[in-house]
């Protein structure tokens, strides 16, 4: 087996979050090697962004981040100049356009420090098994997900196999009413996933906490044990945590990631009887998490309270501040070995609907 990550990976050099935010803005907003988008949104924006930016807050005066423009730019003009030069270098991912049309990005290196944290984090604050094999239901193609786990499972010391999901193609059925045709989807997906259970030695399992309720039952029927389970997605809940942990899969050691395309992943904090509420970290400063008040975004809630998520990704070759996810949760208090806040059972925002949600 491959041994633990003894120490926590530097992030950001050591760098606070406010110098961070000047870094990131002084490579974005440059005028000869910055990105593109960036540059022409300063212009329309009339703002100097390297000279009026100085710290966390004042991403202000960017406004909030028009992800539109995600799902119509060409994705080489939201990358600096260095990082957009070598296209052969970077890899195209999509969201799952589960509330519209798919937002589509171009990353070089950006999962990398998230995913060497996650290894870290994975062993010192969860004790998640390392050395064995993984297998990932969920989307696949586009989507940065199968990439990630891909480069985790192979970081502690495993082969990832795979069955392909469609969210798009859920969202459709879902929104036309269809339901044989997704109970014959979802059967397709059961006997893929079988198919690989009984033939190669799988010890982690991971997938949407809407799937695991789906194959759940049958798993425990048919005697599949796993050393670990990772699940993904936003319907994540105490009561299916509870559920899994003490009824289907009591030897297993549960986690989870909240996250997406854009943002990489925030990551669960233990979950137990004593404290049975769904917590996630992100990886600042280069993911910075906020929950605000969705009628008011430009005003925080306070410790506890309930708000709309909002996301800014502080990357060297991608900045996004500012973006209102379509997610709520609540404002969670800082993980004493982290050092920073977290947000605490994510779900969908009241406006959107279940249809939407899909397979997660």
């Amino acid at each position: 087996m491959k041994p633990s990550t003894s120490s926590r990976p530097v992030i950001a050099g050591g760098a606070s979050l406010d110098d961070w935010v000047c870094h990131i803005v002084d490579i974005h907003f440059h005028p000869a090697h910055g990105a593109p988008f960036w540059i022409e949104r300063a212009k329309a924006l009339r703002i100097d962004a390297r000279r009026d930016i100085r710290g966390y807050q004042d991403l202000s005066l960017l406004g909030f981040f028009p992800i539109d423009a995600l799902r119509t730019g060409n994705v080489l003009d939201f990358l600096p100049a260095g990082v957009a030069a070598d296209p052969s270098q970077l890899s195209v991912h999509e969201t799952g356009g589960t509330t519209g049309a798919p937002a589509r990005i171009a990353a070089r290196e950006f999962f990398e420090p998230i995913n060497a944290f996650m290894d870290w984090f994975l062993d010192e604050i969860v004790g998640f098994p390392r050395g064995g094999n993984w297998l990932f239901v969920g989307p696949t193609g586009p989507h940065a997900v199968a990439q990630s786990t891909r480069q985790i499972a192979r970081t502690r010391g495993g082969m990832c196999y795979f069955v392909d999901l469609d969210p798009r193609f859920i969202r459709m059925l879902f929104q036309r009413q269809d339901m044989a045709t997704a109970a014959l989807y979802l059967e397709h997906v059961r006997r893929q996933t079988f198919a690989i259970l009984e033939t190669q030695p799988i010890d982690v399992l991971g997938t949407t906490p809407v799937l695991i309720q789906a194959l759940a039952p049958a798993l425990v029927e048919r005697g599949h044990r796993f050393s670990g389970m990772m699940y993904g997605g936003t319907q994540l809940g105490k009561d299916l945590v509870h559920l899994l942990q003490t009824e289907f899969f009591p030897e297993t050691v549960h986690t989870a990631v909240y996250g997406n395309t854009l943002m990489g992943g925030a990551f669960l904090a233990p979950v137990s009887r004593s404290q049975p509420d769904i917590a996630y970290y992100s990886v600042e400063p280069l993911v910075k998490i906020d929950i605000v008040d969705p009628g008011r975004p430009e005003m925080p809630v306070g410790l506890g309270e309930t708000g709309q998520v909002c996301v800014t990704v502080l990357s060297e070759e991608r900045f996004l501040p500012r973006l209102l996810e379509r997610d709520q949760a609540e404002r969670w208090p800082v993980h004493p070995a982290l050092g920073w806040e977290g947000v605490a059972n994510v779900r969908p925002l009241a406006q959107v609907s279940a249809e939407a949600e899909g397979v997660y």
